[in-house]
């Protein structure tokens, strides 16, 4: 039970009275009642019962889109120098994080070698790329890029990393590293015993500062590894066993549990960086050297085998993963440890559910708008008309190609039964689910009606307050993620703003706990001008409807609104939303995509505000040209709160009627959290 008690001078009503209320609507239209019983989890292992649609890709769709993203990268690339070992794209943002010593981009480069040595290692696929009528070899490029990147005298020498503190370098040499390891034995004679040496020197150099103590300790690790698995057979060649060791020490102190860790040796941080860098990093010295290393090679497996098991109940069925948190430019990176497992043998499932777990996601992305035709280049947006805001501000024009490890597949032979073997439903579309992964404090629930599923968490700390703090984030409602005024949007989540223009809302690191596969606790608080808010928080999750309520204590002379919303309903630029409303209720409608949002006031808050932006922008979201959102509303003077509404947001929505009804019965543990009487 809730640890809130009932607020000073706030009445508590009898069962009857609340009834009677609820008739009248005066109590925002509810009366208490329990959650109807939930459907089995569905497992992946079960999928295969349910029908669907191929989503038509195979070999032909994933070798066109990678032909089309090399053969952007070599025409911007044979622009920028005549050397393939850097790479301006045009249009693209230019940073001082990676440049080469003729002041071009070099991070563009790196991230594209994986995928290129890939396909150099291929038994079959095309391993050459026309540009403007002229045939390049992938052998060739790759070979050149590396031979000028790493030679100090030439033009564009990627210089070494600093010997003393953080340098881009010291990342980016992981995958420089692994690629030269994949393609060794087809291509380690084409460079001379000096030119060796010089990749050598330069990998060295990235490995010098050694005091990270977060997820970078994977890169300097796997640099390790693949220089100690080359000095076998090349003598020019040399990794430092200790400080591999080292690396992995630290790692595991970031070690949270069920194949999960933190992004650092402090805090709770989880995203999709930790879901895929830290996997597929491990995945990548296991392939290089952890037959030399078996205790490492047996923990690590174990933990990947809990953190695979997971992996399928984080995407959409329109293929969509949950989008919340940073680093969401690298798309389909996410796929990364998927693939490699598969490779190893490690992966748990059917090549079927892994089949559709990369199609549906690279088709949702590449499909959205993820390329840009005109420059020939990967988006620094997730589509066209987003917010550039979903960039890090250390994103410039190459680093969207850090998801180009997932086209490790380009190394699979055209017979492999990851290009044919028939598409399994994934866990949403084989039934509903609540999934718990509790160490890192991760509830996911989903709806195989609709397709949708969401993500909730029990706790973060110390991450960007506009990707991190919202009550939950889904599938099919991308969030807004663009500020006003260094100001976090209000989507999906409890705002307060006073008379004055003041405003807050979560948006800073908050405890709780997951009570049970359906509940949520959280304690945060805020402040909005000279106001300080306390707030504990419960959501009890009924299908796509969710029950929240709140304990709100407010510090301060003012009296200030509270609004609950809505996820963001997204929109095209000149598309006008179905909007209908009622005393204490909102509802808006995608007339193009038929999603729709809901809300209505269940206790404490007594107005519903019409579907709109913040601060007058509507162009603030994560995907969509534009977003609204749904809130009710209500004014507190200061002291102590209940507030209670019930938020409803689905791709496949039911109808208002059904909604209404769906909400006309407050659930018993939602009064028993705010202290109402049964």
């Amino acid at each position: 039970m809730a640890s809130w008690q009932k607020p000073p001078g706030q009445e508590i009503i009898s069962r009857r009275e609340f009834i009677g209320r609820a008739a009248t609507g005066t109590a925002g239209g509810a009366f208490l009642t329990h959650l109807a019983c939930r459907s089995e989890e569905s497992r992946p292992e079960e999928a295969a019962q349910a029908a669907i649609t191929s989503t038509g890709y195979g070999y032909e769709k994933w070798d066109g889109i990678f032909q089309t993203i090399v053969r952007g990268f070599v025409r911007n690339a044979i622009r920028t120098s005549d050397t393939f070992a850097v790479c301006d794209y045009r249009e693209g943002l230019i940073l001082k994080n990676f440049l080469s010593a003729s002041g071009k981009t070099c991070d563009s480069v790196t991230r594209i070698m994986p995928a290129i040595a890939a396909r150099i290692v291929s038994p079959d696929g095309a391993k050459t790329v026309t540009v403007d009528r002229k045939t390049w070899h992938l052998e060739d490029i790759f070979v050149s890029a590396l031979k000028n990147a790493t030679d100090p005298a030439s033009k564009d020498f990627w210089e070494y990393a600093k010997p003393d503190g953080w340098d881009q370098r010291q990342v980016e040499s992981s995958i420089v590293a692994f690629s030269l390891w994949l393609v060794a034995p087809k291509l380690m004679d084409k460079f001379s015993s000096h030119e060796r040496k010089n990749i050598q020197n330069w990998l060295a150099s990235c490995t010098s500062f050694t005091d990270h103590g977060n997820n970078w300790e994977l890169f300097t690790a796997v640099n390790h590894a693949a220089r100690l698995a080359l000095s076998a057979r090349w003598c020019e060649f040399e990794g430092d066993e200790k400080s591999f060791r080292a690396d992995l020490e630290v790692i595991d102190k970031m070690y949270a549990g069920h194949g999960w860790y933190h992004d650092s040796l402090e805090g709770h941080e989880y995203d999709y960086y930790n879901f895929w860098v830290f996997t597929s990093h491990n995945l990548y010295w296991d392939m290089m050297v952890g037959d030399k290393f078996p205790d490492l090679r047996n923990k690590y497996r174990q933990r990947m085998k809990k953190f695979l098991e997971t992996t399928p109940y984080f995407f959409g069925a329109q293929g969509s993963h949950i989008l919340f948190g940073r680093s969401l430019i690298y798309r389909w990176g996410t796929l990364t440890p998927l693939v490699l497992a598969y490779r190893m043998s490690l992966w748990p499932y059917s090549v079927g559910l892994l089949r559709r777990i990369c199609n549906s996601n690279l088709a949702f992305l590449w499909e959205s708008g993820a390329w840009d035709a005109k420059n020939e280049r990967l988006r620094e947006t997730l589509s066209p008309h987003s917010s550039r805001a979903i960039c890090e501000s250390y994103i410039n024009n190459g680093h969207p190609y850090w998801g180009m490890q997932a086209f490790f597949t380009a190394s699979f032979p055209r017979d492999d039964p990851f290009w044919h073997a028939p598409e399994e439903p994934l866990p949403v579309e084989a039934g509903d689910f609540a999934k718990e992964i509790a160490t890192a404090g991760i509830l996911l629930c989903g709806q195989k009606e609709s397709g949708q599923v969401q993500i909730w968490q029990a706790r973060c700390s110390k991450h960007y307050r506009n990707k991190y703090y919202n009550f939950s984030y889904s599938s099919h409602f991308p969030f807004n993620v663009e500020m006003v005024q260094e100001l976090v949007p209000p989507d999906n989540i409890l705002s307060f703003q006073t008379g004055d223009g003041a405003y807050g809302r979560r948006d800073s690191p908050y405890t709780g706990e997951i009570i049970s596969d359906r509940q949520l606790l959280w304690q945060w608080n805020v402040s909005v001008g000279e106001l300080k808010v306390e707030a504990e928080s419960t959501v009890l999750i009924d299908g796509e409807i969710q029950w929240r309520a709140h304990g709100v204590k407010i510090t301060g002379s003012q009296h200030l609104t509270a609004a609950e919303s809505t996820y963001a309903l997204g929109l095209n630029l000149e598309e006008t939303p179905e909007v209908r409303s009622g005393e204490v209720w909102e509802y808006g409608r995608s007339p193009a995509t038929g999603y729709a949002v809901f809300i209505r006031a269940i206790f404490g808050f007594d107005q519903h505000e019409p579907l709109g932006g913040f601060r007058d922008r509507e162009n603030l979201n994560s995907f969509h040209p534009r977003s609204l959102q749904a809130s009710v509303t209500c004014r507190l003077m200061p002291g102590e709160h209940v507030l209670i509404a019930a938020v409803y947001a689905s791709p496949k929505p039911l109808s208002i009627d059904q909604l209404l009804a769906r909400t006309n019965q407050m659930p018993k543990e939602i009064a028993e959290f705010a202290g109402l009487e049964l």
